[in-house]
């Protein structure tokens, strides 16, 4: 990595990947019950489903604007700059709050043991966000 303003870029990268491996992880549980003595057969679901999807692919964008900016070095590259990770976290974010709201308006709460993905998913975004937002104070890299 480089010193002094490309330190931000690491939280970044964290973040990114930990929203695409949220992607494969369970965001909601049900059934799995006994009813009236007959057992309800257990669901799960994964992240790449509706709102999902979009968390994933905003996370594929950061990291190919990473990388971009990474071949190109010391030239720079236009878009590898915080503010264009503070808007792919913002979309992440918001992604993440309506499938959440999503989820709890069904009457799932969704506590990080029954969805680690959604838990992993926030502390990606968490993670993009805060970068970025580091990112503002340091120096440009050209």
């Amino acid at each position: 990595m480089d010193t002094g303003g490309g330190r931000f870029r690491v939280l970044i990268l964290l973040g990114a990947l930990a929203m695409v491996a949220s992607g494969f992880l369970p965001w909601w549980h049900a059934g799995g019950d006994s009813v009236s003595g007959v057992l309800v057969p257990a669901e799960e679901g994964i992240g790449l489903q509706g709102p999902g999807l979009v968390i994933f692919g905003a996370a594929i964008v950061t990291l190919a604007l990473l990388d971009i900016g990474y071949m190109r070095g010391r030239w720079g590259f236009i878009l590898d700059a915080p503010a264009a990770y503070l808007a792919l976290g913002i979309v992440g974010a918001a992604a993440l709050a309506y499938r959440g709201w999503e989820l709890w308006s069904v009457g799932f709460l969704p506590l990080p043991q029954q969805s680690p993905g959604l838990a992993l998913a926030a502390v990606g975004v968490a993670l993009v966000l805060y970068g970025a937002g580091a990112g503002f104070g340091a120096p440009r890299r050209y």
